[in-house]
């Protein structure tokens, strides 16, 4: 077994997790915002279910140390602060069908994923540079079409939640 996994024992599940919702991402970069909306949402819910299945077979984890009681603290820890990050940017971005409020909230999820690679491992914290360097981009490049930082954003969530997965099985 690889030792990154020993080391980050939720990398597997977080990397399932990952590759799942980056693939709604990804078909969501294909249609109107409301169609990004919806496969977001498909993506996040097929997450979640192969979350708690992986769980409740211990498929998650098999093979693997239980994670340390610190790794689900940062775990908790980073779901809160995206949650008050998201509050600020509906606060300051209030209008939800604008192109600069979906990129900062795909930079507020990537700035998340540096602190999970505390519990999750480099190639999470890998995505988080990746993610939030896109957003920016993003939003500095006004004339590019948002579904180009979309679709990206959500190839580059596919790749290191394969990269996770396969690595905490090597």
């Amino acid at each position: 077994m690889h030792a990154l996994a020993e080391i980050f024992p939720l990398m597997r599940g977080g990397g399932a997790f990952l590759a799942l919702i980056g693939l709604g991402i990804l078909v969501g970069a294909f249609g109107s915002r409301k169609w990004r909306t919806v496969w977001l949402i498909v993506g996040a819910g097929l997450g979640v279910a192969a979350m708690a299945v992986l769980g409740a077979t211990k498929i998650a984890f098999a093979g693997l140390p239980y994670p340390a009681i610190w790794q689900w603290v940062v775990l908790g820890v980073a779901f809160l602060v995206e949650g008050y990050l998201v509050s600020v940017v509906v606060r300051k971005v209030p209008d939800i069908e604008s192109r600069r409020f979906w990129l900062w909230m795909l930079f507020i999820v990537g700035s998340h994923f540096l602190i999970l690679g505390a519990s999750h491992g480099p190639i999470c914290a890998g995505l988080a540079i990746a993610c939030m360097g896109n957003a920016l981009l993003g939003l500095k490049l006004q004339e590019v079409d948002v579904r180009l930082f979309w679709g990206f954003d959500g190839v580059l969530k596919i790749a290191a939640g394969v990269a996770m997965v396969l690595v905490s099985y090597a």
